[in-house]
């Protein structure tokens, strides 16, 4: 199984600029079995298939999510089944979504996720629902945890791409002491995190479960390969095989 897993930065099929297409080029050129978009338009993804999406995350006047885009487009050559766009009634809501997917006669199950950066829901306007640093993530991660994967821990074939929004190891993004490290330590305890350590920037990684290897790895640059920059995020291409 081939993953692709990027975040487009909500470049949209309407912008002035050729950069829409470049992104769509750049996805389709890996030759994905599975590809997860963060902040993504569904045109973004490779023709055939199957692209199904997030819930839409918030209602704000400019946000992208009107025109189309979602926090989270999972697309797969193979289609999907078990399509849950929910995850928890505890997770902030549109950045979700898990389905399985059936090849080579094995299923395997995809959770694509855009876990809330670090000043998610801390503006004023927000109100009584205003959130202090880093607790949207805590929350998301604490749903994960107790709702979501302890069902997941019993199969094989799950891979977990998305925006974790989070340097692993930590460096400054968040720093080291945060206690949104330790939620996500918590979380992810038992799942391989092969994009661990494959740059000090890197926040959009892969988590996968442990029957699980990694047959190659390549780093997508958020730069074209004329110089113009696609995405504020780098991505990444894997090649797992079952063990």
């Amino acid at each position: 199984m081939r993953i692709l897993n990027w975040n487009t930065q909500f470049v949209s099929p309407r912008a002035r600029t050729d950069k829409f297409e470049q992104i769509r080029a750049l996805v389709a050129s890996y030759d994905a079995d599975v590809v997860c978009l963060t902040e993504a338009y569904p045109e973004a993804m490779p023709a055939g298939g199957q692209a199904i999406t997030s819930e839409i995350s918030s209602e704000g006047k400019l946000n992208p999510e009107k025109a189309g885009a979602r926090k989270v487009v999972l697309w797969s050559r193979f289609g999907w089944s078990n399509v849950d766009t929910l995850g928890s009634p505890n997770m902030p809501p549109g950045r979700f979504i898990k389905a399985a997917s059936t090849a080579n006669n094995a299923q395997w199950t995809i959770v694509g996720m855009c876990i809330p950066y670090a000043n998610y829901r801390t503006d004023k306007k927000w109100g009584e629902k205003r959130m202090a640093k880093w607790q949207g993530a805590c929350r998301y991660l604490d749903a994960l945890r107790e709702d979501v994967l302890p069902a997941l821990r019993k199969h094989e074939r799950v891979i977990l791409p998305g925006d974790f929004n989070m340097q692993i190891p930590p460096s400054n993004y968040p720093y080291p002491g945060n206690t949104v490290n330790q939620k996500r330590k918590g979380t992810f305890d038992g799942w391989l995190i092969p994009t661990a350590g494959i740059d000090r920037r890197f926040i959009d990684h892969i988590a996968m479960s442990k029957d699980l290897r990694v047959d190659s790895m390549q780093f997508v640059s958020r730069f074209d390969a004329d110089g113009t920059e696609l995405s504020d995020h780098n991505g990444v291409v894997i090649d797992i095989g079952h063990c």
